[in-house]
């Protein structure tokens, strides 16, 4: 299977080469911590979050967010509204930013408000604007949580 790997920096958010040790953007020391492999067309909740400006602690709850688009909140977990996203890029970009986007949106959005997951996930392009990506669903957070 094809994969790329990159060095993705963490403070501007250039794609280097996987051998890079200084990013060409910044000037930034890069090092095996910011490799990050691409797999043709497809992605995983690890993509780097460079835009959100993220705490280590922020980062790693990021890591047990749950999405599904099942219609069933897990158990121990209580629904905390709907929410949406939108993507922003423009799908000039292709189609990968504007995933990312509305991704980094999502997430944002569930670290803001201490979501613990969104379900009934539904993503739909806009008609109005090609290439754009708005995303609904339910939050939810613990029961405990209020």
């Amino acid at each position: 299977m094809k994969q790329n790997i990159y060095r993705i920096c963490s403070k501007c958010g250039h794609q280097n080469t996987a051998d890079a040790n200084f990013c060409l953007q910044c000037g930034t020391t890069l090092t095996t911590d910011d490799d990050y492999i691409f797999t043709p067309y497809a992605a995983d909740k690890s993509f780097p979050l460079f835009d959100l400006e993220l705490t280590p602690e922020e980062l790693a709850e990021t890591k047990n967010f749950m999405i599904t688009k099942s219609d069933i909140i897990p158990t121990g977990y209580r629904s905390a509204g709907l929410v949406f996203a939108e993507s922003s890029v423009s799908a000039q970009s292709g189609m990968k930013p504007v995933w990312e986007d509305l991704m980094k949106r999502l997430y944002g959005l569930m670290l803001a408000k201490h979501y613990a997951g969104v379900a009934r996930v539904s993503i739909e392009s806009q008609s109005a604007k090609p290439g754009q990506l708005f995303l609904t669903g339910e939050a939810f957070v613990p029961n405990n949580q209020l």
